[in-house]
């Protein structure tokens, strides 16, 4: 039987394997969970590489996530090299509910039949439950109707194979998806500060949405204590459902829901806010900025000097940012209890408040062509994440400080 071996993030196996980019980080999903992609493409010769080591690997990298809830993507075609069944069906029962429990959706996509008939008998055998945590997909199309991946996340080849299914059923599909998820004009999330205030009739410079004070209140009285919060997510339907109902102006009573629904809320409103609660360029032009055990005044003079720079054109970010940050802070106060610090705050806020000024694009396109230019990209991501987490860290510690 296929055993996961012991592997050592320092060991030449894991540097190897991982130089392959099997399975990689990919932002968040539409509930700010993180987003996990398995590439079959990128599976090597099994003449040359054990894959019971690549197994290992793959649940080292799981290690790093299975704590919080979270999401992957399965490119399952093409695919170069493919494992036998049996090896398959090890590999999974090997996957014990540790890497399950907080899976709260595989996507797999462009499966064929004959591995849809091994995929489902190991749910029937293996994991029951697990089958409705499964989502089978025929082309990116769908996928993009499920959950909103980057185009640099996506690799050139599957795009290849994607454009070669039959164009006649992927437009019928389509038709259909569009039909089922029309979007609704939104009153909150999704919505800039300026039309938010105006829709509230307010014109305060210190403005910050009424929904987003019910959310924030809401969590001050009934989860700071709570152990984990904002690393738990909701059930998807109902958190959907009560971002639905803010969207339409109806009144929401927070109290008939789980608290890990308000706390889901905050980091969906900042993360879709159309400009950024702080840009990458603002979060880059900081530099390597230290712990907040050993930071200076000259850093934190640095700080306040870029923060006011940025921020002097949209003076309504920077009101919100200093709320925000005043809240985890507060959170971080209960740590004792909820075991949320400001590192653990960071981690989970940081790829919502941090990303590009400019929109994500809509179509396919400008995509990595290379298996190498695809790596960079992934860790010019890692790399920006890590850093904007030493930033928010800080905004959150030295606030009195700071703001």
């Amino acid at each position: 039987m296929s055993k996961a071996i012991s592997l050592s993030c320092q060991s030449p196996e894991y540097k190897g394997i991982s130089a392959l980019n099997i399975i990689y980080e990919a932002g968040l999903d539409r509930d700010s969970r993180p987003i996990l992609v398995l590439c079959a493409d990128n599976l090597p010769n099994p003449d040359i590489y054990d894959y019971d080591l690549i197994l290992s690997f793959i649940m080292a990298r799981l290690d790093e996530f299975v704590e919080n809830d979270y999401v992957m993507v399965f490119f399952s075609s093409p695919a170069r090299y493919r494992p036998g069944w049996m090896w398959l069906l090890r590999a999974y029962r090997s996957l014990d509910r540790k890497y399950k429990k907080n899976l709260k959706a595989l996507y797999v996509v462009h499966l064929s039949r004959t591995y849809r008939l091994v995929f489902d008998l190991a749910n029937k055998i293996i994991s029951p439950k697990f089958a409705r945590k499964l989502r089978y997909l025929s082309n990116l199309q769908e996928l993009k109707v499920n959950i909103e991946l980057a185009p640099q996340f996506i690799p050139q080849r599957v795009i290849d194979h994607n454009n070669r299914l039959p164009t006649i059923q992927q437009h019928l599909q389509q038709q259909q998806l569009q039909r089922q998820r029309r979007p609704l004009p939104s009153l909150a999330f999704g919505k800039s500060l300026e039309d938010l205030a105006s829709i509230e009739g307010n014109k305060s410079t210190d403005f910050i949405p009424s929904f987003v004070i019910q959310i924030v209140d809401h969590i001050k009285q009934h989860g700071l204590d709570k152990e984990g919060i904002f690393r738990k997510s909701p059930s998807s339907e109902e958190l959907q459902s009560v971002k639905t109902a803010f969207n339409n102006g109806a009144k929401v009573d927070l109290t008939q829901h789980d608290i890990d629904v308000s706390a889901a809320l905050l980091k969906v409103f900042i993360r879709e806010l159309p400009v950024p609660l702080i840009g990458l360029k603002l979060s880059e032009s900081m530099g390597a900025l230290p712990d907040a055990s050993i930071c200076t005044s000259d850093t934190i003079n640095k700080i306040k000097a870029k923060l006011a720079l940025n921020y002097a054109d949209k003076p309504g970010h920077l009101t919100l940012l200093k709320y925000i940050c005043e809240f985890l802070r507060l959170v971080s106060e209960h740590s004792n209890k909820n075991r949320m610090n400001t590192h653990n705050l960071s981690v989970v806020f940081t790829p919502n408040m941090i990303r590009a000024e400019q929109a994500t694009p809509t179509t396919f396109m400008n995509v990595p062509d290379t298996q190498q230019s695809a790596l960079a990209d992934a860790a010019v991501y890692l790399k920006q994440m890590n850093q904007g987490m030493v930033l928010v860290q800080l905004l959150i510690t030295k606030y009195d400080e700071i703001f």
